[in-house]
Protein backbone atom coordinates (compact mmCIF):
# COMPACT_ATOMS: atom_id res chain seq x y z
CA UNK A 1 0.00 0.00 0.00
CA UNK A 2 1.37 3.44 -0.82
CA UNK A 3 2.74 5.28 2.18
CA UNK A 4 0.42 8.30 1.76
CA UNK A 5 -2.62 5.99 1.97
CA UNK A 6 -1.27 4.41 5.14
CA UNK A 7 -0.76 7.86 6.68
CA UNK A 8 -4.32 8.88 5.77
CA UNK A 9 -5.64 5.64 7.25
CA UNK A 10 -3.72 6.17 10.50
CA UNK A 11 -5.01 9.74 10.71
CA UNK A 12 -8.56 8.53 10.09
CA UNK A 13 -8.28 5.95 12.89
CA UNK A 14 -6.78 8.51 15.28
CA UNK A 15 -9.66 10.90 14.61
CA UNK A 16 -12.23 8.15 15.17
CA UNK A 17 -10.64 7.00 18.42
CA UNK A 18 -10.64 10.57 19.75
CA UNK A 19 -14.36 10.93 18.96
CA UNK A 20 -15.42 7.48 20.23
CA UNK A 21 -14.16 7.95 23.76
CA UNK A 22 -15.20 4.85 25.73
CA UNK A 23 -16.42 2.89 22.70
CA UNK A 24 -14.10 0.30 21.17
CA UNK A 25 -13.00 1.28 17.64
CA UNK A 26 -13.73 -2.11 16.01
CA UNK A 27 -17.17 -2.30 17.63
CA UNK A 28 -18.05 1.21 16.43
CA UNK A 29 -16.86 0.70 12.86
CA UNK A 30 -18.69 -2.64 12.61
CA UNK A 31 -21.92 -1.07 13.90
CA UNK A 32 -21.59 1.80 11.45
CA UNK A 33 -20.88 -0.59 8.56
CA UNK A 34 -23.98 -2.70 9.32
CA UNK A 35 -26.14 0.39 9.84
CA UNK A 36 -25.27 1.58 6.34
CA UNK A 37 -25.39 -1.84 4.69
CA UNK A 38 -28.73 -2.92 6.21
CA UNK A 39 -30.79 0.22 6.71
CA UNK A 40 -34.02 -1.45 7.85
CA UNK A 41 -32.83 -2.61 11.29
CA UNK A 42 -30.09 -1.81 13.79
CA UNK A 43 -27.15 -4.22 14.09
CA UNK A 44 -27.17 -6.92 16.72
CA UNK A 45 -24.50 -6.25 19.34
CA UNK A 46 -22.97 -8.18 22.17
CA UNK A 47 -21.51 -5.60 24.52
CA UNK A 48 -19.04 -5.96 27.34
CA UNK A 49 -19.64 -2.89 29.48
CA UNK A 50 -16.94 -2.18 32.05
CA UNK A 51 -17.91 0.01 35.02
CA UNK A 52 -15.68 1.80 37.47
CA UNK A 53 -15.12 0.18 40.83
CA UNK A 54 -17.84 0.88 43.36
CA UNK A 55 -20.66 1.13 40.81
CA UNK A 56 -23.97 -0.47 41.75
CA UNK A 57 -23.95 -3.10 39.00
CA UNK A 58 -27.38 -4.45 39.89
CA UNK A 59 -28.90 -1.00 39.33
CA UNK A 60 -27.07 -0.61 35.99
CA UNK A 61 -28.24 -4.08 34.96
CA UNK A 62 -31.84 -3.16 35.75
CA UNK A 63 -31.57 0.07 33.72
CA UNK A 64 -30.20 -1.79 30.68
CA UNK A 65 -32.88 -4.49 30.75
CA UNK A 66 -35.30 -2.18 28.93
CA UNK A 67 -33.12 -2.34 25.80
CA UNK A 68 -30.94 -5.44 26.09
CA UNK A 69 -30.76 -8.96 27.46
CA UNK A 70 -28.22 -8.52 30.22
CA UNK A 71 -26.09 -10.50 32.65
CA UNK A 72 -23.46 -9.58 35.16
CA UNK A 73 -19.93 -10.29 34.08
CA UNK A 74 -17.28 -10.31 36.76
CA UNK A 75 -17.23 -7.80 39.58
CA UNK A 76 -17.61 -4.59 37.55
CA UNK A 77 -19.08 -5.65 34.24
CA UNK A 78 -22.25 -6.35 32.34
CA UNK A 79 -22.74 -8.32 29.12
CA UNK A 80 -25.61 -6.91 27.07
CA UNK A 81 -27.10 -8.36 23.89
CA UNK A 82 -29.59 -6.64 21.63
CA UNK A 83 -30.05 -4.29 18.70
CA UNK A 84 -28.06 -1.07 18.85
CA UNK A 85 -27.10 1.79 16.56
CA UNK A 86 -23.97 3.88 16.91
CA UNK A 87 -26.17 6.65 18.31
CA UNK A 88 -27.39 4.20 20.97
CA UNK A 89 -23.79 3.36 21.88
CA UNK A 90 -22.90 7.05 22.20
CA UNK A 91 -25.93 7.55 24.45
CA UNK A 92 -24.87 4.58 26.60
CA UNK A 93 -21.28 5.86 26.80
CA UNK A 94 -22.50 9.11 28.40
CA UNK A 95 -22.92 7.21 31.67
CA UNK A 96 -20.08 8.54 33.87
CA UNK A 97 -19.79 5.16 35.62
CA UNK A 98 -18.81 3.41 32.39
CA UNK A 99 -15.09 3.05 31.74
CA UNK A 100 -15.24 1.16 28.43
CA UNK A 101 -17.62 -0.48 26.00
CA UNK A 102 -16.20 -3.45 24.07
CA UNK A 103 -17.86 -6.21 22.12
CA UNK A 104 -18.87 -7.06 18.60
CA UNK A 105 -21.63 -6.46 16.10
CA UNK A 106 -23.30 -8.58 13.44
CA UNK A 107 -26.10 -7.95 10.99
CA UNK A 108 -29.35 -8.31 12.92
CA UNK A 109 -31.03 -11.68 13.04
CA UNK A 110 -34.77 -11.91 12.61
Amino acid sequence: MPQNVEIQYDNFLDQLVSKLGKINLKLATDVLYYERKFTDVAPKVELEIHYRSGTNIDKKKYELEASYMVAREGKNGIRAVGLSSLTDLFQLAKDPDIEAIDGFATCASY
